[in-house]
């Protein structure tokens, strides 16, 4: 009888393990049956996207005669006047090599969050070219720039190309220069407002100061204002045309004089450009003029002339005239091989009123590389002009070869007053051969 009762109690506890055991297994889907919440990333606003660009170049270069130029003469500007030794026999007449890598260059672009009801975006760029104070091979910033692009308006601050610097309308050359100095070319500080009136329409407004064109900024930043641009723009696919007009005022010096007398004498500059591009199948045409006031801040022939008619006097400002014109076309090659040919004229016009009787000084760039001056003694360059043809090779989007041929020709003379000379005029020449390697990424 006890074991009857033994086996009851045993069976009843299994009965009872095994209800509750399938109890607990049905609680436990139910469970796994209930809907899962996974929260949604939290969404980062202030998120800027980097891309990474940049290029690595060659310049190969050699020229038949020394140079003025810039990074080691990579920037080609204007063929050395003739140097006579004892025996009569030009110095400057001498050919030149040279392989150069500093153009090399890194940047990255941004794309950042929408704010202020625009779309921000920005570039930050930089090469190996040297700055004006530094030496070659040390990095140097060409663009730090800021966009906010609204519908219709975009407002850019920081370093950019100059509005003079049409992108929509550039020479195709090889020389880093882009065709200077019949080419105007200039980086600055800026705040630069766009607005598009229609698609094809938009008018470029710009304030600005100086940086890395000049060999001295003092002018610029004690003038106490910027200077200003106002450019009017007509884009389509095929047909690109535009005009522009710059302001500015300068403060040359602070004193001058002996004994030292405070300075308050400035100099007013006006400048204009027009530019047009055509588009089609076979070719690609660009045309430019300018007419420029101190345009040694464009690497151009120019600058500023200052006038003392004593040692004791407060020393006054004019600025020099410059005009110039270029034509570039290209060939519109869907093949391996393109070929183009730049041409251009600039002429050093001088100061229109120059004053009579007076010690007269030059300034600016281009009278800091020796090729314009204003004192009776020295020499100085009327005009240059050049052609430069050019052949393309792509092998990739990602590696290219360049090859050009830089004809250029300047005409020397003694300086006068105004800047310019009439008397023991010499043509200089130089022949550059041009090889550059280009590989993207």
């Amino acid at each position: 009888m006890s074991k009857n009762l033994t086996k009851l109690i045993c069976l009843g506890l299994l009965c009872s393990y095994s209800f509750v055991s399938a109890q607990n297994k049905a609680d436990t889907i139910t469970v796994i049956k209930e809907p899962i919440v996974v929260s949604p990333p939290t969404e980062n606003k202030d998120k800027v996207d980097v891309q990474f660009y940049g290029f690595i170049r060659n310049d190969i270069f050699m020229d038949t005669r020394q140079m003025i130029g810039a990074g080691e003469t990579l920037v080609t500007l204007y063929p050395k006047d003739r140097y006579l030794d004892v025996n009569g026999a030009d110095i400057n007449d001498a050919s030149k090599f040279h392989m150069l890598s500093i153009v090399s260059r890194a940047g990255v672009n941004l794309k950042g969050p929408e704010l202020l009801g625009a779309k921000t975006s920005g570039i930050l760029e930089g090469e190996f070219f040297g700055a004006t104070e530094g030496g070659i091979n040390e990095f140097r910033l060409r663009h730090a720039y800021v966009m906010l692009d609204w519908k219709k308006t975009q407002l850019g601050i920081g370093q950019y190309w100059h509005p003079f610097v049409v992108l929509e309308a550039l020479p195709n050359v090889v020389n880093y220069g882009t065709g200077a100095p019949v080419y105007a070319l200039n980086r600055n500080p800026q705040v630069r407002l766009t607005h598009k009136f229609t698609d094809k329409l938009k008018v470029i407004a710009a304030l600005h100061s100086q940086r890395d064109f000049t060999p001295n900024t003092e002018p610029f930043r004690n003038s106490g204002m910027p200077a200003a641009h106002l450019q009017l723009q007509y884009k389509s696919q095929i047909f690109t045309a535009g005009i522009a007009a710059q302001y500015e005022n300068l403060k040359p010096k602070l004193v001058s004089g002996n004994p030292p007398i405070k300075s308050n004498e400035r100099v007013e500059n006006v400048s204009f450009m027009a530019y047009s591009k055509l588009n089609t199948k076979p070719l690609q045409v660009t045309v430019a003029g300018y007419l420029m006031q101190d345009a040694s801040s464009f690497v151009q022939l120019g600058g500023i002339v200052g006038y003392q008619p004593t040692p004791q006097s407060v020393e006054v400002y004019k600025p020099m005239n410059t005009h110039s014109m270029w034509i570039d076309i290209q060939q519109n090659s869907k093949g391996k091989f393109s070929a183009g040919v730049f041409a251009g004229y600039i002429r050093n016009n001088g100061v229109k009123n120059p004053i009579e009787g007076a010690a007269a000084t030059s300034y600016g760039v281009t009278t800091t590389w020796g090729a314009v001056s204003a004192t009776p003694g020295t020499r100085t360059v009327n005009y240059l002009y050049k052609i430069v043809p050019r052949l393309d090779y792509t092998v990739s989007k990602a590696l290219k070869f360049r090859f050009e041929i830089d004809r250029s020709t300047a005409q020397w003379a003694d300086a006068t007053i105004k800047g310019t000379g009439t008397e023991n005029k010499y043509l200089a020449n130089n022949n550059r051969f041009h090889l550059t390697t280009l590989f993207n990424f």
